[in-house]
């Protein structure tokens, strides 16, 4: 803990990958000095009228992480009915298959310029809320 607290210190940010499952603990969240959470994309590709507890659980991690003043990011966005519920809720940022498929290093400046039509819109007054709460 020591370590990453140092590594803050320098400006590095520190980000918590595949949030939710694995060896992703909810003690993490106050033991370690994270800016953001990721949420793993095994929650977004579970959404459907099958399963409503896996929304509810995205929805719970994104209001967690936004009152603990960290930035969450949902991996695994697929389609554009998921980029508008990842909107709705308030997630900061979004990744997955919608924006982009992996890509040689080489490729990425062009890539980059592609498509910025598939950038996540913030809800409105979500990025204020959570600048009032600073």
């Amino acid at each position: 803990m020591l370590e990453l607290r140092r590594i803050k210190a320098l400006g590095v940010g520190i980000v918590m990958d595949d949030f939710g499952t694995g060896y992703s603990s909810l003690s993490y969240l106050w033991r370690f000095p994270f800016d953001k959470i990721k949420i793993d994309r095994a929650f977004l590709q579970s959404l459907g009228a099958e399963n409503q507890a896996a929304e509810m659980i995205v929805r719970t991690i994104v209001g967690l992480g936004h009152s603990l003043q960290m930035r969450v990011t949902i991996e695994g966005v697929e389609d554009a009915d998921q980029v508008a519920f990842v909107r709705d809720i308030g997630c900061d940022e979004a990744q997955g298959f919608y924006f982009g498929r992996p890509m040689p290093a080489a490729d990425l400046p062009a890539g980059l310029l592609m498509d910025q039509r598939r950038a996540l819109p913030k809800k409105p007054n979500a990025a204020a809320k959570r600048q009032s709460r600073k």
